[in-house]
């Protein structure tokens, strides 16, 4: 059995914690060291007692958790806090007010200073906004992409200057509104999520300093490194752009930093890989199989075993280390139900950095996305009005017509491209008749002769012939997506591409439309 890292006076004491309805995150903080976290899972385990002897251990006296909790209070906050860089782990609250403060100063004359200025860890801005967001934004994947960081608001940047020409480089002057003050923090993950992938992991907080009010973003370094833009947002984020916190400024990446990143990634994932490797030769093939988290699989390369999506969820939450010890590592018993994997259903895919072209393909590759409702979402969020099969992946989410509309109407885009959408899923809305040589390729068509695309203007022609394909007309699936590939292909870069999207939502339209009444 794995030795604990946990003392039997600690249980007693988160336990007594918890029951004065103390969160998880701020219980946390009074029991992490630098050779031991507790995570979150672990205190939820000592509440429900099912984390080791903690169902048997009585919970500590008040007197005693009021004495743990006037400690820390008087315990200096720890240098590495203040280091620009924020190497390594943080083992302090990063949002600690005694912390942050440790990073002002007051410069004699009564004007308070962020002491540190800017740094490739730090970004000062005067005001915050949630109109404007992209100056902050950028700023957000930018430091995830070093070594993570802080943006302050209500502090000027280097270079400012008083109406009476005065320096107010990095002085503290509050924020002119309460916007911060009174924005749920889930707002800001809720717009970096909506811009990023991965999503940078932040926090918020809101302090005074000097009587003025002061807000803070701290930002974690990603482990997923590189964050990429997936849409232009404002004018400081540009869709496909990565971003990096270099002193004083949040720009994009260099190629050397970038080519740096990628390389400490691959040097991770080698390190993390190469003991799995060794245990799966000291074990050979005939004891093995690999689990695929993301799948849910069990599969040697000759059979495939599908884990109960319940089991999945738990060995993905322990795979994460939400119940990492330091100590040993724990043995994983594992009860629940396995089922065989039927290898001729659809190939599910997993989403990643989704983009235009992808929606597209998944559709004309009929793969099985496992979040089909996030391509309805790009194409409502991210789109600028462009065509996107949206019935395919409405089918694959189990919506009905009057689903898919509502689901459009719930999501973040405007109110003139829900509008949009709203009105494609109606029936026909992709159709449009053909004329000329585009109607000459709809009769072939429809007689099921072969169409040789040779250049642009034929594959422009005959996308506009497959829109104007009438209700009823039997598409042959294989023939049908792979003219439209071709079609796509030539009409890449062309302002004809149009054509080609306005196609593939035609064919969507007759496959799939009737399957959501």
């Amino acid at each position: 059995m794995p030795k604990r890292s946990i003392t039997d006076d600690e249980i007693a004491l988160i336990k007594a914690m918890s029951a004065r309805g103390m969160k998880n995150k701020d219980i946390q903080f009074y029991f992490n060291r630098p050779d031991r976290a507790v995570n979150s899972g672990r205190i939820t385990g000592i509440r429900e007692g099912s984390y080791g002897p903690s169902k048997d251990i009585a919970p500590a006296s008040e007197e005693q958790v009021d004495a743990l909790l006037a400690a820390q209070s008087q315990t200096e906050p720890l240098s590495a806090v203040i280091i620009p860089s924020l190497q390594g782990h943080n083992d302090t609250n990063p949002l600690s007010a005694d912390t942050i403060k440790t990073l002002f100063d007051n410069d004699g004359d009564g004007v308070w200073r962020f002491a540190v200025g800017e740094t490739d860890a730090h970004e000062c801005k005067a005001n915050f906004g949630l109109k404007h967001t992209s100056g902050w934004l950028r700023a957000i994947a930018a430091l995830a992409n070093n070594n993570g960081g802080y943006i302050f608001f209500g502090v000027h940047d280097k270079g400012a200057v008083g109406e009476g020409g005065e320096d107010l480089s990095y002085a503290v002057v509050g924020m002119k509104s309460d916007e911060f003050a009174k924005m749920d923090p889930a707002e800001v993950t809720k717009r970096v999520k909506s811009v990023f992938d991965p999503t940078p992991r932040v926090q918020t907080s809101l302090l005074s300093i000097g009587g003025a009010s002061v807000g803070v973003i701290h930002v974690e370094q990603h482990q997923s490194r590189p964050v990429i833009a997936t849409k232009t947002e404002g004018n400081d984020v540009r869709e496909g752009d990565i971003y990096f916190r270099y002193p004083g400024q949040s720009a994009r990446i260099k190629y050397s930093d970038l080519r740096a990143l990628l390389d400490a990634r691959d040097h991770d994932a080698r390190a993390q890989i190469l003991p799995m490797v060794e245990r799966l030769l000291q074990l050979g093939p005939q004891r093995t199989m690999i689990a695929d988290l993301m799948q849910g699989t069990l599969a040697d390369g000759v059979r495939s075993i599908q884990l109960d999506e319940a089991l999945v969820e738990k060995l993905t939450f322990i795979k994460e280390g939400e119940f990492s010890e330091t100590a040993g590592a724990p043995t994983l018993r594992l009860i629940g139900d396995v089922e065989p994997f039927n290898q001729a259903g659809p190939v599910k895919t997993k989403l990643g950095l989704l983009t235009r072209a992808k929606v597209i393909a998944a559709f004309l590759d009929q793969s099985a996305p496992d979040d089909p409702e996030q391509y309805i979402r790009f194409a409502i969020e991210v789109g600028q009005g462009e065509w996107f099969p949206l019935h395919y992946f409405a089918k694959l989410a189990g919506m009905s017509q009057v689903q898919l509309v509502d689901f459009i109407n719930a999501s973040e885009g405007t109110n003139h491209r829900k509008a949009i959408y709203s009105a494609r899923v109606q029936p026909n809305a992709a159709f449009k008749p053909a004329v000329g040589k585009p109607k000459a390729l709809l009769e072939l068509l429809i007689a099921g002769s072969p169409i040789a695309l040779a250049d642009a203007q034929k594959a422009s022609h005959a996308a506009q012939a497959i829109t104007a394909l009438p209700n009823g007309f039997e598409v042959n699936g294989d023939e049908m997506m792979g003219l439209l590939k071709q079609c796509l292909t030539l009409l890449e870069g062309k302002t004809t591409l149009s054509f080609a999207r306005r196609a593939v939502c035609r064919v969507d339209e007759l496959l799939f439309a009737d399957d959501l009444t």
